[in-house]
Protein backbone atom coordinates (compact mmCIF):
# COMPACT_ATOMS: atom_id res chain seq x y z
CA UNK A 1 0.00 0.00 0.00
CA UNK A 2 3.04 2.29 0.90
CA UNK A 3 4.46 1.47 -2.81
CA UNK A 4 1.25 2.21 -4.62
CA UNK A 5 0.54 5.54 -2.59
CA UNK A 6 3.55 6.67 -3.75
CA UNK A 7 3.04 5.50 -7.10
CA UNK A 8 -0.30 7.70 -7.11
CA UNK A 9 1.90 10.61 -6.14
CA UNK A 10 4.25 9.94 -9.39
CA UNK A 11 1.11 10.27 -11.67
CA UNK A 12 0.27 13.27 -10.11
CA UNK A 13 3.57 15.07 -10.60
CA UNK A 14 3.78 14.25 -14.38
CA UNK A 15 -0.07 13.91 -15.29
CA UNK A 16 1.22 14.67 -19.04
CA UNK A 17 3.33 11.36 -18.79
CA UNK A 18 0.09 9.06 -19.02
CA UNK A 19 -2.20 11.15 -20.85
CA UNK A 20 -2.54 9.04 -23.81
CA UNK A 21 -2.67 6.42 -21.91
CA UNK A 22 -5.54 7.38 -19.71
CA UNK A 23 -7.21 8.19 -23.14
CA UNK A 24 -6.56 4.56 -24.96
CA UNK A 25 -8.15 2.90 -21.14
CA UNK A 26 -11.14 5.43 -21.39
CA UNK A 27 -11.93 4.74 -25.77
CA UNK A 28 -11.21 1.00 -24.66
CA UNK A 29 -13.53 1.04 -21.47
CA UNK A 30 -11.31 -0.35 -19.44
CA UNK A 31 -13.58 -0.28 -16.21
CA UNK A 32 -10.98 0.80 -14.13
CA UNK A 33 -8.89 3.92 -13.08
CA UNK A 34 -5.12 4.82 -14.21
CA UNK A 35 -3.51 4.45 -10.35
CA UNK A 36 -5.13 0.72 -10.97
CA UNK A 37 -3.63 0.03 -13.86
CA UNK A 38 -0.70 1.28 -13.11
CA UNK A 39 -0.21 -1.20 -9.68
CA UNK A 40 -1.68 -4.22 -11.83
CA UNK A 41 1.34 -3.36 -14.47
CA UNK A 42 4.05 -2.91 -11.97
CA UNK A 43 3.04 -6.11 -10.32
CA UNK A 44 2.49 -8.50 -13.67
CA UNK A 45 5.95 -7.01 -14.83
CA UNK A 46 7.56 -7.94 -11.70
CA UNK A 47 6.20 -11.42 -11.92
CA UNK A 48 7.12 -11.19 -15.27
CA UNK A 49 10.72 -10.62 -14.08
CA UNK A 50 11.38 -13.23 -12.02
CA UNK A 51 9.93 -15.68 -14.23
CA UNK A 52 12.48 -14.80 -16.73
CA UNK A 53 15.13 -14.76 -14.06
CA UNK A 54 14.30 -17.85 -13.28
CA UNK A 55 14.16 -19.30 -17.24
CA UNK A 56 18.05 -17.35 -16.95
CA UNK A 57 19.33 -18.83 -14.13
CA UNK A 58 18.65 -22.53 -15.81
CA UNK A 59 20.11 -21.60 -19.59
CA UNK A 60 22.84 -20.04 -17.86
CA UNK A 61 23.81 -23.11 -15.54
CA UNK A 62 23.04 -25.58 -19.56
CA UNK A 63 25.28 -22.85 -20.90
CA UNK A 64 28.12 -23.55 -18.32
CA UNK A 65 27.92 -27.08 -18.76
CA UNK A 66 28.13 -26.87 -22.31
CA UNK A 67 31.30 -24.44 -22.19
CA UNK A 68 32.82 -26.32 -19.26
CA UNK A 69 32.46 -29.61 -20.85
CA UNK A 70 33.51 -28.63 -24.20
CA UNK A 71 30.57 -29.64 -25.96
CA UNK A 72 29.92 -25.68 -26.87
CA UNK A 73 32.86 -26.32 -29.27
CA UNK A 74 34.25 -23.53 -27.19
CA UNK A 75 37.85 -23.64 -26.97
CA UNK A 76 40.78 -21.40 -25.66
CA UNK A 77 43.24 -21.33 -28.45
CA UNK A 78 44.90 -18.49 -27.29
CA UNK A 79 45.50 -19.65 -23.92
CA UNK A 80 44.03 -16.01 -22.30
CA UNK A 81 44.04 -15.64 -18.49
CA UNK A 82 40.73 -14.81 -17.13
CA UNK A 83 40.93 -11.20 -15.19
CA UNK A 84 41.44 -10.88 -11.64
CA UNK A 85 37.88 -10.46 -10.53
CA UNK A 86 37.87 -14.81 -11.28
CA UNK A 87 40.08 -15.17 -8.92
CA UNK A 88 37.22 -14.45 -6.03
CA UNK A 89 34.32 -15.67 -7.78
CA UNK A 90 34.04 -18.51 -9.71
CA UNK A 91 33.57 -17.88 -13.31
CA UNK A 92 30.67 -19.97 -13.56
CA UNK A 93 28.30 -18.42 -10.60
CA UNK A 94 29.74 -15.36 -11.56
CA UNK A 95 28.00 -15.29 -15.16
CA UNK A 96 25.21 -17.10 -13.45
CA UNK A 97 24.34 -14.00 -11.77
CA UNK A 98 24.80 -11.65 -14.53
CA UNK A 99 22.71 -14.16 -16.55
CA UNK A 100 19.66 -13.65 -13.79
CA UNK A 101 19.58 -10.30 -13.08
CA UNK A 102 20.05 -9.43 -17.19
CA UNK A 103 17.06 -11.64 -17.51
CA UNK A 104 15.23 -10.12 -14.79
CA UNK A 105 16.02 -6.67 -16.16
CA UNK A 106 14.42 -7.87 -19.86
CA UNK A 107 11.65 -9.41 -18.00
CA UNK A 108 10.36 -6.66 -16.32
CA UNK A 109 10.97 -4.16 -19.10
CA UNK A 110 9.04 -6.39 -21.55
CA UNK A 111 5.96 -7.14 -19.16
CA UNK A 112 5.90 -3.19 -18.20
CA UNK A 113 5.90 -2.40 -22.24
CA UNK A 114 3.73 -4.98 -23.23
CA UNK A 115 0.99 -3.88 -20.83
CA UNK A 116 1.19 -0.41 -21.33
CA UNK A 117 0.25 -1.20 -24.86
CA UNK A 118 -2.41 -3.30 -24.16
CA UNK A 119 -5.24 -0.20 -24.06
CA UNK A 120 -3.88 0.96 -27.20
CA UNK A 121 -4.44 -2.49 -28.76
CA UNK A 122 -7.44 -2.83 -27.26
CA UNK A 123 -8.62 1.01 -28.56
CA UNK A 124 -7.86 0.10 -32.17
CA UNK A 125 -9.45 -3.44 -32.40
CA UNK A 126 -12.82 -1.51 -31.03
CA UNK A 127 -12.31 0.75 -33.32
CA UNK A 128 -12.22 -1.90 -36.49
CA UNK A 129 -15.41 -3.78 -34.92
CA UNK A 130 -17.47 -0.46 -34.58
CA UNK A 131 -16.40 0.56 -38.58
CA UNK A 132 -17.71 -2.50 -39.30
CA UNK A 133 -21.09 -2.44 -37.66
CA UNK A 134 -21.53 1.17 -38.16
CA UNK A 135 -23.56 1.29 -41.17
CA UNK A 136 -26.37 -1.20 -39.54
CA UNK A 137 -26.65 0.92 -37.15
CA UNK A 138 -26.97 4.34 -38.97
CA UNK A 139 -29.50 2.24 -40.89
CA UNK A 140 -31.47 1.53 -37.40
CA UNK A 141 -31.50 4.97 -36.36
CA UNK A 142 -33.11 6.12 -39.56
CA UNK A 143 -35.80 3.30 -39.13
CA UNK A 144 -36.96 4.38 -36.14
CA UNK A 145 -36.57 8.06 -36.78
CA UNK A 146 -38.90 7.58 -39.95
CA UNK A 147 -41.17 5.72 -37.61
CA UNK A 148 -41.38 9.12 -35.30
CA UNK A 149 -38.84 8.20 -32.70
CA UNK A 150 -37.14 10.41 -30.84
CA UNK A 151 -33.32 10.50 -30.31
CA UNK A 152 -33.30 9.31 -26.68
CA UNK A 153 -35.62 7.31 -27.42
CA UNK A 154 -33.32 5.95 -30.40
CA UNK A 155 -30.22 5.53 -28.84
CA UNK A 156 -31.67 3.73 -25.98
CA UNK A 157 -33.48 0.97 -28.24
CA UNK A 158 -30.36 0.77 -30.15
CA UNK A 159 -27.79 0.72 -26.69
CA UNK A 160 -30.36 -3.05 -25.87
CA UNK A 161 -29.13 -4.65 -28.77
CA UNK A 162 -25.51 -5.15 -28.41
CA UNK A 163 -25.80 -9.10 -29.33
CA UNK A 164 -26.74 -7.32 -32.73
CA UNK A 165 -25.22 -4.56 -33.45
CA UNK A 166 -22.00 -4.95 -31.25
CA UNK A 167 -19.51 -2.38 -30.07
CA UNK A 168 -21.83 0.55 -31.35
CA UNK A 169 -24.57 -0.56 -29.36
CA UNK A 170 -22.10 -0.61 -26.11
CA UNK A 171 -20.56 2.74 -27.28
CA UNK A 172 -24.54 4.82 -27.42
CA UNK A 173 -25.03 3.45 -24.24
CA UNK A 174 -22.73 5.94 -22.65
CA UNK A 175 -24.80 8.45 -24.20
CA UNK A 176 -27.57 6.34 -22.56
CA UNK A 177 -25.49 6.40 -18.53
CA UNK A 178 -24.76 9.93 -19.08
CA UNK A 179 -27.78 11.14 -19.84
CA UNK A 180 -29.60 8.43 -16.88
CA UNK A 181 -27.34 8.75 -14.50
CA UNK A 182 -25.13 12.09 -14.56
CA UNK A 183 -27.85 14.55 -15.91
CA UNK A 184 -26.18 15.26 -19.17
CA UNK A 185 -28.53 17.06 -21.71
CA UNK A 186 -28.46 15.07 -25.19
CA UNK A 187 -26.15 17.25 -26.97
CA UNK A 188 -23.58 16.53 -24.22
CA UNK A 189 -23.99 13.22 -23.99
CA UNK A 190 -22.96 13.21 -27.82
CA UNK A 191 -20.39 15.30 -27.72
CA UNK A 192 -18.63 13.25 -24.65
CA UNK A 193 -18.95 10.38 -26.69
CA UNK A 194 -17.80 11.56 -29.76
CA UNK A 195 -14.64 12.81 -27.22
CA UNK A 196 -14.30 9.43 -26.53
CA UNK A 197 -14.71 7.14 -29.02
CA UNK A 198 -11.75 5.19 -30.45
CA UNK A 199 -13.39 4.89 -34.19
CA UNK A 200 -13.17 8.53 -36.02
CA UNK A 201 -15.88 7.50 -38.12
CA UNK A 202 -18.32 7.63 -35.57
CA UNK A 203 -16.32 10.47 -34.37
CA UNK A 204 -17.44 11.97 -37.43
CA UNK A 205 -20.37 11.34 -37.85
CA UNK A 206 -21.53 12.08 -33.88
CA UNK A 207 -19.97 15.39 -34.60
CA UNK A 208 -21.99 15.80 -37.85
CA UNK A 209 -25.11 14.77 -35.85
CA UNK A 210 -24.49 17.72 -33.39
CA UNK A 211 -24.39 19.97 -36.21
CA UNK A 212 -27.77 19.13 -37.38
CA UNK A 213 -29.14 18.82 -33.87
CA UNK A 214 -27.91 22.34 -32.75
CA UNK A 215 -28.89 24.12 -36.38
CA UNK A 216 -32.61 22.49 -36.53
CA UNK A 217 -31.83 20.79 -39.45
CA UNK A 218 -33.76 17.70 -40.98
CA UNK A 219 -32.39 14.44 -38.91
CA UNK A 220 -34.60 12.18 -41.37
CA UNK A 221 -32.49 13.13 -44.70
CA UNK A 222 -29.53 13.44 -42.77
CA UNK A 223 -29.71 9.73 -41.70
CA UNK A 224 -30.73 8.82 -44.90
CA UNK A 225 -28.06 10.36 -46.54
CA UNK A 226 -25.39 8.53 -44.23
CA UNK A 227 -27.10 5.61 -44.56
CA UNK A 228 -26.21 5.73 -48.40
CA UNK A 229 -22.95 6.64 -48.16
CA UNK A 230 -21.99 4.07 -45.01
CA UNK A 231 -23.64 1.18 -47.47
CA UNK A 232 -21.60 2.37 -50.78
CA UNK A 233 -18.41 2.49 -48.16
CA UNK A 234 -19.13 -0.96 -46.80
CA UNK A 235 -19.94 -2.36 -50.17
CA UNK A 236 -16.43 -0.96 -51.67
CA UNK A 237 -14.77 -2.75 -48.83
CA UNK A 238 -16.38 -5.96 -48.85
CA UNK A 239 -15.40 -6.00 -52.71
CA UNK A 240 -11.61 -5.34 -51.64
CA UNK A 241 -11.83 -7.82 -49.14
CA UNK A 242 -12.90 -10.50 -51.53
CA UNK A 243 -9.93 -9.35 -54.42
CA UNK A 244 -7.76 -10.26 -51.43
CA UNK A 245 -9.27 -13.04 -51.29
CA UNK A 246 -8.92 -14.09 -54.21
CA UNK A 247 -5.49 -13.24 -54.99
CA UNK A 248 -4.55 -15.44 -51.42
CA UNK A 249 -6.37 -18.12 -52.42
CA UNK A 250 -4.67 -18.28 -56.33
CA UNK A 251 -1.44 -18.01 -54.87
CA UNK A 252 -2.37 -20.82 -52.25
CA UNK A 253 -3.32 -23.09 -55.43
CA UNK A 254 0.00 -21.92 -57.38
CA UNK A 255 1.99 -22.86 -55.04
CA UNK A 256 1.10 -25.81 -52.92
CA UNK A 257 -1.12 -27.61 -55.51
CA UNK A 258 -0.16 -26.70 -59.04
CA UNK A 259 3.90 -25.76 -58.26
CA UNK A 260 4.68 -29.45 -57.21
CA UNK A 261 3.54 -31.11 -60.49
CA UNK A 262 6.05 -28.93 -61.99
Amino acid sequence: MIFRKYLWKWIQQDPVRYHGLHADMISARSGITLEQYLWRTVKIAFLTGILFAVIGYFLSIFLTIQVYSGRAGIYNVFNLQLPVLFNFVYPAEYLQALAVIASFVVGTFIGYSVLLSMPGFEKNNRSIKINMTLHNAVAYMYAMRRGGAQLMTIFRSLSDRANIYGEVALEFRQIVRDADFFGYDVVTAIRHLAETTPSEKLKDFLEDLLSVIESGGDMGEFLSTRVRLYQEEARFEQKQFLNVLSIVAESYVTLFVAGPLF
